[in-house]
């Protein structure tokens, strides 16, 4: 799943580069691909984080669950923070609605686990490593 939200994830960032330079300028079509970067980035990551505590234990997978929100969190604002105090070129406005890439993430993941397909990807994930060690032994 993280695979899948980096290759949309890197169009919407060339579409938000475009869009914000031709509308405004570069620095405001940088800030906005960056928003988006660092969106998709931490989403990725909380896939990852997740699938990683999926194969140590449930608790884990309530660890990462509930402190990856609060450290995508901590990774926006220190990169608001960073970039608003060392860019001059930074564009607030344009890094906030960057930021709202998140949106059609998280909707599309609801929609995939309303299906019931996010159930079917990890069963199909444990099939496969099921039968690669098999394989291997």
């Amino acid at each position: 799943m993280a695979v899948a939200a980096i290759v949309p994830g890197a169009a919407a960032a060339v579409l938000a580069f475009a869009l914000g330079a031709v509308v405004a300028d570069l620095g405001v079509g940088a800030s906005a691909a960056i928003g988006v970067i660092v969106a998709v980035g931490g989403f990725a990551a909380q896939v990852l984080a997740l699938g990683w505590a999926r194969a140590v234990s449930l608790n884990a997978v309530q660890a990462v669950a509930l402190f990856g929100f609060v450290v995508l969190l901590g990774l926006v604002f220190g990169a608001y923070a960073a970039l608003n105090a060392a860019a001059s070129w930074f564009s607030p406005k344009a890094f906030g609605v960057g930021l709202l890439v998140l949106i059609p993430v998280a909707a599309y993941e609801a929609y995939l686990a309303r299906r019931g397909r996010v159930a079917e990807l990890i069963v199909d994930a444990d099939r496969a490593a099921t039968a690669r060690a098999k394989g291997s032994v």
